[in-house]
This record gives structure tokens, sequence and C-alpha cells, in this order.
């Protein structure tokens, strides 16, 4: 057994995924929650902690942070010899796997992930003990399910530390930092480096918004530089229509996956750059009871987020007084289907059961835009496209709602064409 006593109650070893003298890592399952994770074990002998002291510095940083595009860190326990740290699962390549591969990417692309990673930059640099990243690289930026991810933070220090004695990759590095200073501003010349090798690799025309903001000498912050990307965002790709957009999600009766629906549709649209928030809008603490089950999802401000999805909170006190985050809106209502008329659309789900045309509410069948059969079934699908004259469209088995598999995707492009046209 490679994991402690403690550890083994929770987990059951699946793999070796790396060892060396120094440490020792393990893909593990949650056995109560049938989720992958990642212990590392360190020894406790002063050499080996030496050698490998990133894995516990990145460990003392991740303990507390909880942000969208930062690995989780779950636990940190000991015995009498090693050190075990227990870690999100990252599944995916990092963006200089990806550039190997495909040697170009798009301007789109370019323009979420400097979103994203300003962002991270803009929560590390406003902590109440900042923190400076100081390794911004291709290779510490991971594309795992529709999800940007910046890992290894192994040479981060806290704004505080002022020196510092190692410093990233050679070609990545700040002035201030090869002088041995800790500078907030280093992360952001980082990554204008790295954004700028990742525009230099695509195939696309030139961008002089891109370019100008690439070459601009004077780095503003983190929070500066994420609103200036996004700005740029919303001019080529025209995304500000989408905002304040409202689609609703309710069916013809309950357990027939409704809210599993909304929640995919959430995840999809964020994956292709639709800033989109999910809402329960029936009182079902849907949110609440997810993150009550698994401790991969997270709350900032009153906005709950699990890889590409984001959901927001509806209930209790402190939230009433919370201005809601711009956005497009996907509305869950359950079986409600007086209220979801106010929405700009409706997607009316059905279950696939033996069907009579009675069973969609007369009052809520003006008001659908298209109809998902759930689970698939094609004679169903054929009967209610009579009734109310609207586009059909069958679910496919699926078990996440926050996994984007395929068959989702391409089903989703369909309806999100038809509903706010080419995206």
């Amino acid at each position: 057994m490679n994991i402690s006593q403690n550890l083994s109650n929770k987990y059951e070893e699946l793999s070796v995924i790396y060892e060396s003298a120094a440490s020792l890592v393990i893909l593990v399952r949650h056995k109560g929650l049938d989720h992958k994770r990642i212990v590392k074990r360190i020894p406790k002998s002063e050499s080996a902690i030496n050698s490998d002291s990133s894995s516990m510095k990145e460990a003392e940083i991740l303990l507390n942070l909880r942000h969208p595009n930062i690995p989780i860190l779950y636990d940190l326990e000991e015995d009498e010899k090693y050190f075990y740290i227990v870690e999100e699962y990252i599944v995916g390549e990092s963006m200089a796997d990806y550039l190997y591969l495909h040697q170009s990417i798009s301007h789109r692309q370019l323009m979420r992930i400097a979103i994203e990673i300003y962002d991270v930059l803009d929560f590390l640099h406003n902590l109440n003990n900042p923190i400076c990243y100081q390794d911004m690289k291709l290779e510490h930026i991971y594309l795992s399910n529709g999800r940007i991810v910046l890992i290894d933070y192994g040479i981060a220090s806290y704004l505080r530390d002022n020196e510092i004695s190692t410093y990233g990759t050679l070609s990545y590095v700040s002035k201030a930092q090869l002088d041995g200073k800790c500078k907030l501003s280093s992360d952001i010349y980082n990554t204008k480096v790295m954004l700028k090798r990742i525009y230099d690799s695509s195939e696309e025309n030139r961008n002089l918004l891109i370019e100008r903001r690439l070459n601009l000498l004077k780095e503003g912050s983190a929070k500066e530089e994420k609103e200036k990307w996004i700005s740029i965002y919303e001019r080529k790709n025209n995304k500000k229509k989408h905002l304040d957009v409202k689609i609703g999600v309710v069916g013809n009766d309950i357990g027939i996956g409704v809210s599993h629906i909304a929640i995919s549709l959430c995840s999809y649209l964020n994956n292709i750059g639709i800033l989109s928030y999910y809402r329960d809008c029936c009182d079902e603490k849907i949110l609440e009871n997810i993150m009550a089950r698994d401790k991969g999802f997270f709350k900032r401000d009153n906005v709950i987020y699990h890889d590409s999805f984001k959901g927001v909170l509806v209930s209790g006190e402190a939230v009433l007084e919370e201005i809601p985050p711009k956005g497009l809106y996907v509305m869950d209502y359950g079986t409600n289907v007086k209220d979801v008329q106010s929405c700009d659309y409706v997607i009316y789900v059905v279950s696939s059961r033996a069907y009579k045309s009675n069973e969609i509410d007369e009052i809520a069948k003006d008001s659908i835009t298209c109809v998902i059969i759930n689970p698939a079934r094609m004679l169903v699908g054929v009967e209610v496209a009579k009734f109310v004259q609207k586009k059909v469209y069958a679910f496919p088995i699926d078990e996440d709602p926050f996994t984007i598999t395929k068959k989702k995707e391409k089903l989703f492009n369909r309806i999100i064409e038809k509903l706010l046209g080419d995206v």
C-alpha cells in the first residue's frame, strides 16, 4: 500500500503515475464520490524534502486557494514516514503540447486564455497576502474539459517576502526577477511573453487590437489587463449581444432531467466563450445540494464554479444583496411553465414515455422555441413535433451534466445556432 491507512479509508489506489527518489505520485479514486484524484507522497527525510521542496511549497500555497482556474488541494496529511498531498486530477494537455500537435490556435482561443489567466493573476495579486506566481509559460497552462487551468505553484512567492531565490524559465522572465525581486508586474510581463508566443503561432490574419495589447510596453494590473482583453474579445466576437439573454429550460413532468439539461447547456455555453450562468428558479437548492456532496465545487462572491460551469446562488440574505453578474442566463424552471414565458427563449423538455398532446401545457405552447426529448425516442419526437410545430431534438444518454461530451456538443451546437445565430 502506497498511501496512509487514514487515506486508504477514503481512497482506492488505481496506479502509480510517477516515481522518483524524492516523491511518488499515485492516481486514486474517492470511494464515496467516485472521483479520481492525485496523491503526492513525499518522504520526511531531510534530503528528500529539500529535493522536492517545490511540492511542499505548492501545497502550502494551494491549501486555502479556491478559484475556477486553480487546481484544488483537498487534503494534506502525514504519518511517521511521509507527507501526503491530495490534489485534483487534471485530465487534458498543456498549451505547449497543444501547439506542438496542432501547430496553431485561433484568436478566439487566445483571447479566452488571456482573460482567464489574467483573472487568476488578479485573484492571486489581491489576496490579503498577495502571491506572485513567477513561472508563467506554455507548459503550465492546461486545457481540461473546456476549462483552462494554471498549474505548478512550486516557485510562487508571497509578495511580503520581497526577495526571491529562484525564478521561472529564462526566456520568459522580467528584469526584476533576474535581479532577485518579487514584483507583481513580473507576472504581467511573463504572461505577455507567453501570449505573444501563442499569437505568433496563429494562422489567422493579423489582428491589430491584439498586437497593440501584446506590444504595449507599460504593464497594467492584472485586473486592467483582463478588462482590456474582454473589450477586445467583445469587439471581435460581438458577444455583448448575448448579455442579459435568458434561456428558460422547463419540463412537462418531474424527474425527466430538466436540471441536468440546463446545467449541461450552461457548461457548454461557457466552453464556447459565451459567459453564461445557471440559475435555479424553482427554489430546489440544486447548487447547494451539489456542493454538499462534492468539494470540487466552490463559491466566489455568489457564484458557484466547477470546470466551465458557473451558477448563481439565489437564496439567503447575503445573496439578495449581491448584484447579479452580467452574462447570458440559463434559467431552470422545473415544471413551472407559467413563469418561463418571461424568458427570451424556451427549451421544453418532454419525457420519452408514451406521449399525449394534452401533456404539453397550452399556456407554454406559444412560448416554446424548441423541444428536447429525454431520453431520446424517435417516435415520441415525431408526435411532439407535429403538435408544437417546433424543432425537436433528442438528448443523448448522459451521466455527468458538467462534462461536455461530443454528443452533447453536437446537440447544443444545433440548438444555439437556432437560438442565437452563428456564435
